[in-house]
């Protein structure tokens, strides 16, 4: 079965590539996971739904065309479609003669602010994705439903600028993520509302970088914004 044409994450990497250019010498990626099974008649099975094998392939190719670097880490959430894609990605970078270190599962990229999952699920049927996000992001949901999206975007954006600057002087940081997680940070901290945000495709990412002592974040839908110094744990 033939590929995407377009291969997912491409603009993604472009970013990153042109960074290089630049000489920023410390990346950071926050990025969906590849293609993915879906099962709309048992939505209690969501976190258990794995890569496609076409989502696999993807991940792989997205590896395959990481720009050079000394080093490329991984992060990524406890579900499995992320650490599949991790892990693709990663075979994918190493079969180019890349250097890595192993997938490590960091809960600050995962869907854990999800407190109610089936309660949550039925409400994304009788409101819609557009109009439940308008209600997340207002603070208009119970806190026992779901957390706060402000404050859970801020301790993902600490998070990985921490883990960004503590790293090696030269590397590429990519944090295997979700939908909800980079709408989140595209709302909060690149302004995008997401009725007018691009849908965040599969191995999308939103980019951070260390330039000059500060922190700025990107996409391909925003130029660079730069980051307020945010303390652990914030």
């Amino acid at each position: 079965m033939a590929l995407n044409t377009t291969p997912y994450g491409m603009k993604t990497l472009e970013i990153v590539r042109q960074l290089r250019k630049r000489g920023v010498e410390k990346i950071s990626v926050l990025m969906r996971h590849s293609a993915r099974h879906y099962d709309e008649e048992h939505l209690e099975r969501e976190s258990l739904m794995w890569l496609t094998e076409e989502g696999k392939q993807y991940a792989h190719a997205f590896g395959q065309h990481i720009p050079p670097t000394p080093l490329a880490r991984f992060f990524s959430s406890m579900l499995g479609r992320c650490i599949e894609t991790a892990y693709q990605a990663d075979k994918g970078y190493t079969s180019q003669g890349g250097k890595t270190e192993s997938n490590i599962v960091m809960v600050e990229i995962a869907p854990f602010f999800v407190k109610n999952p089936p309660e949550v699920f039925k409400l994304h049927r009788a409101l819609g994705t557009s109009q439940l996000f308008r209600e997340w992001f207002a603070g208009n949901l119970s806190s026992e439903l779901v957390g706060r999206s402000d404050k859970i975007a801020r301790e993902m954006i600490s998070r990985l600028t921490h883990l960004l600057q503590e790293g090696p002087a030269s590397h590429i940081d990519f944090n295997v993520s979700h939908d909800w997680n980079l709408t989140m940070v595209k709302h909060h901290f690149l302004k995008l509302e997401h009725e007018k945000a691009i849908a965040v495709e599969y191995l999308e990412g939103i980019v951070i970088f260390e330039k000059d002592d500060a922190f700025y974040i990107t996409s391909h839908e925003t130029g660079p914004l730069k980051l307020d110094p945010i303390p652990p744990g914030a």
